[in-house]
């Protein structure tokens, strides 16, 4: 006899919280190479003072076992016609339809009683945190902070009536010294305008980091899907990685006054190291990191960014220059160029030497009454 679905509301104090965050051992119990977050980031993400009064955390069971769960928010950011938009994001689900479709409905539902017309997906909250879906190929294992799911999601989706809205990629350049006399010729031009450029300082940590969130903030303001978050929110994402940044793979560039004209940010593939942990933040899980990191085969290429009175005077491509010699230097001759949305101009910085190895999509849906 089959057992019926259950729909449950969770509120804070919930104890099914626990079902929410081990779904994903039972979904990825198979997948070697899965990267599990740790309980506690995903608490601190779900528990933003700016987002929690506009969410509904929502988990589907079967006979008392999890099945699917997603955390529905109204985002801080406009959509179409600058109206508020919803999100679906924490999705986690088993290949079933019929559970998908019961917990999507009843997102959409609580949506479209507070007015929000437009859903975006899968987003946690922005695109500070982990946002859409790997659409494949699958045969290269997955490298740090790229977003990992089954095979079947996508097509849980579009079955629901998502539509692809926005589209991603990622490509790897095997062998960086082939690009690297065309970008030092950038550099050295760079330096002719006045333009210097200085590596991350790791023991003045605390006020790199506030550089880095300024001019994030500057930046990437006009992205389409941007929303602020507070310096303190910036600073809780990023203070753990400072056991783990290269100061030779983050670089800014200052104009001719000092002012700061963009910054690029990269660091080595730990991905097998990060999957070592399992989740967990304690000693042992961090001495598998220490055994493990040596294991980094590429040199990941996150971000990249020129603030605007810049754009086109050849920043970017010095940037990548002082990245990726520095990187060579460290014995990575391979780059990933990670989760570049197909039309940015960074995804032609490889000069053709590069090809894309995964896909990524965010997916939108249009509620009608």
């Amino acid at each position: 006899m089959k057992t019926s679905l259950s729909i449950i509301r969770l509120n804070q104090k919930e104890q099914l919280w626990a079902f929410f965050f081990n779904l994903t051992t039972d979904i990825y119990k198979d997948d070697p190479c899965y990267c599990k977050p740790s309980i506690r980031s995903l608490q601190q993400n779900i528990q933003r003072p700016d987002l929690i009064d506009n969410q509904l955390p929502l988990l589907i069971l079967e006979g008392g076992a999890p099945i699917a769960r997603m955390i529905v928010r109204i985002s801080n950011h406009s959509g179409l016609n600058n109206d508020k938009v919803g999100l679906f994001g924490f999705f986690e689900a088993k290949n079933r339809p019929d559970a998908v479709k019961l917990l999507f409905d009843e997102g959409a539902r609580w949506l479209e009683r507070k007015g929000i017309k437009q859903i975006i997906g899968p987003m946690d909250g922005d695109t500070w945190h982990k946002y859409r879906l790997n659409v494949g190929p699958y045969d290269e294992p997955p490298f740090m902070m790229e977003p990992q799911n089954p095979t079947y999601y996508p097509q849980l989706w579009e079955e629901y009536g998502f539509t692809v809205l926005a589209r991603y990629v990622s490509k790897r350049v095997p062998d960086v010294g082939k690009i690297l006399p065309g970008l030092k010729k950038r550099y050295d031009l760079a330096q002719k305008k006045g333009f210097t450029f200085r590596p991350f300082q790791l023991t003045n940590f605390n006020n790199e980091l506030e550089i880095l969130y300024s001019l994030s903030c500057e930046i990437f303001s006009d992205n389409y899907f941007y929303s602020p978050i507070s310096k303190k929110q910036f600073t809780s994402l990023y203070a753990a990685s400072k056991a783990i940044i290269d100061p030779n793979l983050i670089w800014f560039c200052q104009d001719k006054h000092r002012d700061y004209a963009g910054f690029m940010f990269c660091f080595p593939d730990y991905a097998t190291a990060l999957t070592k942990m399992n989740g967990k933040t304690n000693l042992w899980a961090k001495i598998k990191f220490l055994f493990h990191k040596n294991k980094a085969d590429h040199l990941n290429a996150k971000t990249l960014g020129t603030v605007s009175q810049y754009r086109g005077e050849g920043i970017g491509p010095a940037l990548l220059y002082k990245c990726y010699s520095s990187g060579l230097d460290l014995g990575f001759s391979s780059i990933n160029m990670c989760l570049m949305h197909e039309d940015n101009a960074s995804e032609k910085m490889d000069k053709g030497t590069g090809g894309v190895f995964r896909n990524y999509h965010l997916y939108q849906y249009a509620i009608t009454p």
